[in-house]
């Protein structure tokens, strides 16, 4: 068995308190009060117009350092005397205005270090503020930030190690991957002290501000004014006390790793099927239901004539039992008995609390794939449907009765030779009397469905029968968007779903993912975006396989 398991977190020990190499249990305990310290003080921010109480720009992240109310972000994010709505996890909020930055001259993006300050009466949650300069390699981080692609309330924790502790640029790198809104996003040592906070991507590489930046200009950026080179007011920067040693082959939980994902490799398998003529693979879970061993998958990625791949290249014929679009997961019935499966026993019947942040989980994989390791990062939410909804490419004027204005060429629209000016009776038999009939029935349908309209042209009324396909996207250029693997095309659209921060690519969803006791928290359903892959938690599994044994 090689290659079985790829980390993303190293081994550590606080010379301090332990004297030999932490247990599993241990290393995850102080990962989780890391997280429980940081936490509250992590902090989403948009721009606000306060005299028409409304957002006045896109969010971003900062971390609050003081009871008083002082906040540390990027400087690319702030503007000196702007006002700032500031959301803190509990749901409190409150009004910052935006202090000093500095902004080189010639490169706008160093040092990119910026402060705000609350101006609505506190106190304030806050984290304790460390030192970036005694940073080592290998050292575990945890990131608390609010990435923009999951517009989510409350963020997304992250784990990763340093891989660099100062670069060319003045800044350090890290593991703990980011994208746009986590700009000014803190980075957390395991003790939840500030060490940095997020600046930029380049490529697979992820820049954070040291934090001794800020220390050391303090004073400075308490004045509302741009700083274009280093301020000649300085402060003491201070000397951490704390001695972190880190251990750079993490024997101990590549062990428990390892002893989780070889148990249930045989509940993971693979599946090939076709697409509109293109063949596609996807991972299935094997799950016992009544002492009967099913397969569940990503529903989008199974298409006709579904074959179980099996050892020495032989291949079973697989029927599909019950499709459910809401969760995207489908039930597979094999032609032959299968052996195996994860019993209902082990389902995790819990929702994903904060006090589960934290916990490791790992992604497992077929025995020559390499399972992965995360962090459970978010609690349960609902992940609005907006990339899978059923593109038709025709808009409608905002006026009765309901007209056809636009029509996008080579849209299912165009295709079908919708007009301008055809007007909308219906929509799958629901009739279409005024402008938000049209929209609030199409939000109804995704990409693949079948959707009858009836149209009127010069007085004749006469029937479409469309199929929907996803909006098209435009070409990525964001570096963002340009990580190994891409997106899931189904990725979004579920009632309920959470995140874990490790790299699954889209063919390798449907697979399990555990706890390192054995505990089956669910199956990886999407990879969303760069920082996260979002799972189907089991107890909706297991509501899902109640209803399909009931429509048998």
């Amino acid at each position: 068995m090689k290659n079985i398991v790829s980390l993303v977190f190293g081994l550590f020990v606080s010379m301090s308190a332990y004297s030999q190499p932490l247990k599993i249990d241990e290393i995850q305990a102080l990962t989780k009060t890391g997280i429980k310290k940081a936490y509250s003080a992590s902090i989403r921010i948009w721009a606000y117009d306060t005299v028409k109480n409304q957002q006045a720009g896109p969010q971003f992240s900062g971390v609050v350092v003081s009871a008083a109310g002082n906040i540390l972000t990027a400087a690319h994010v702030n503007t000196p005397g702007q006002s700032y709505l500031v959301n803190f996890p509990n749901g409190k909020k409150g009004i910052a205005v935006g202090l000093g930055d500095i902004e080189f001259t010639k490169s706008p993006m160093l040092p990119d270090v910026a402060m705000m300050k609350m101006v609505s009466p506190g106190p304030w949650p806050y984290a304790e503020m460390g030192w970036s300069a005694t940073l080592k390699l290998n050292e575990p981080v945890i990131s608390i930030a609010y990435p923009e692609t999951l517009n989510q309330p409350l963020p997304l924790v992250r784990s990763g190690m340093i891989t660099n502790v100062l670069n060319e640029y003045g800044f350090f790198q890290s593991t703990c991957k980011m994208e746009p809104g986590d700009s000014g996003g803190p980075i957390f040592d395991y003790l939840g002290r500030v060490i940095g906070l997020h600046s930029a991507i380049n490529g697979d590489v992820d820049y954070e501000i040291p934090v001794d930046l800020y220390r050391k200009y303090w004073s400075a950026l308490q004045n509302k004014q741009t700083y274009a080179a280093l301020p000649e007011q300085e402060d003491a920067v201070g000397i951490d006390q704390e001695k972190i040693v880190t251990i750079p082959k993490p024997a101990d939980l590549n062990a428990i790793v390892i002893k989780t994902a070889k148990k249930h490799q045989k509940n993971v398998v693979e599946i090939n099927s076709s697409q509109a003529g293109k063949p596609i693979e996807i991972f299935g879970t094997l799950v016992k239901v009544n002492n009967v061993t099913y397969i569940v998958s990503k529903s989008s990625m199974v298409g006709t004539n579904p074959l179980l791949k099996l050892p020495k290249g032989r291949s079973i014929q697989i029927n599909v039992r019950y499709r459910d679009k809401s969760s995207d997961l489908v039930l597979l019935e094999a032609a032959e008995k299968l052996k195996g499966g994860i019993s209902q026993n082990a389902f995790v019947k819990d929702s994903i609390i904060e006090e589960t942040l934290g916990d490791f989980l790992t992604s497992v994989m077929p025995e020559d794939e390499p399972s992965v390791v995360g962090i459970i990062g978010t609690k349960n939410f609902m992940l609005n449907k907006v990339a899978s909804m059923g593109y038709l490419g025709a808009a409608v004027a905002y006026a009765s009765p309901v007209a056809i204005t636009v029509v996008q060429p080579g849209s299912p629209a165009g295709n079908a030779d919708f007009q301008v000016g055809d007007q909308l009776v219906s929509i799958n038999k629901m009739k279409i009397t005024k402008p938000e009939d049209y929209g609030n029935t199409l939000m109804k349908y995704w990409q693949g469905d079948t959707v009858k309209f009836e149209l009127m042209r010069k007085g004749t009324v006469f029937p479409k029968e469309i199929v929907l396909t996803g909006r098209p996207e435009r070409p990525a250029t964001h570096p963002a968007d340009l990580f190994k693997g891409g997106k899931s095309l189904r990725r979004d659209g579920f009632n309920t779903v959470f995140a874990h921060n490790a790299d699954v690519k889209p063919e390798q969803c449907g697979g399990p993912v555990m706890d390192m006791h054995g505990n089956f928290y669910g199956i990886n359903i999407a990879r969303f975006s760069r920082t996260s892959t979002v799972v189907i938690p089991a107890a909706n599994i297991e509501s899902f396989l109640k209803t399909a044994m009931q429509l048998k």
